[in-house]
């Protein structure tokens, strides 16, 4: 591995940072969205404060997850279109993540406001992240 110089590693700190923001972003709006609807609930007390946290562990578990139901959902329909199986995936998706809102929210209308609201930006933001992730520097070795 080369040694980096100060603006490469300003450069690749900077990268990493937004790569961050925008994978997170999705399930961090996930954890404030009930409370534009104040009839729905919101979140348990005491749990706002750990919403960054939270939302890199909700973040580990949905990859985890989907690594899982997508190799599955491959193995088991290998000839459907591809809008099919990612549709299908879009909704596991949905699905871990109103696993995981529920955990931390006050009634399940919250959860799933929640977990529609994350999976809404995670369809809106797939693009700018397969971008970025075909962006990323690569270990040559």
């Amino acid at each position: 591995m080369t040694k980096l110089n100060t603006p490469e590693k300003l450069g690749l700190g900077l990268y990493l940072a937004v790569v961050t923001l925008v994978a997170g972003l999705p399930v961090l709006l996930g954890f404030f969205a009930p409370l534009w609807f104040p009839h729905a609930g919101g979140p348990k007390m005491g749990v706002l404060p750990w919403s960054p946290l939270l939302a890199i562990a909700f973040i580990l578990v949905i990859v985890v997850l989907g690594e899982i139901s997508d190799r599955i959902v491959l193995k088991v329909f290998t000839s459907a279109s591809k809008i099919a199986v990612q549709a299908l995936q879009t909704l596991l998706t949905f699905i871990a993540m109103l696993g995981c809102y529920w955990l931390v929210m006050t009634t399940y209308q919250s959860a799933l406001i929640a977990a529609a609201t994350a999976t809404l930006g995670y369809v809106l933001l797939s693009p700018l992240i397969n971008r970025l992730d075909a962006k990323a520097p690569r270990n040559d070795v």
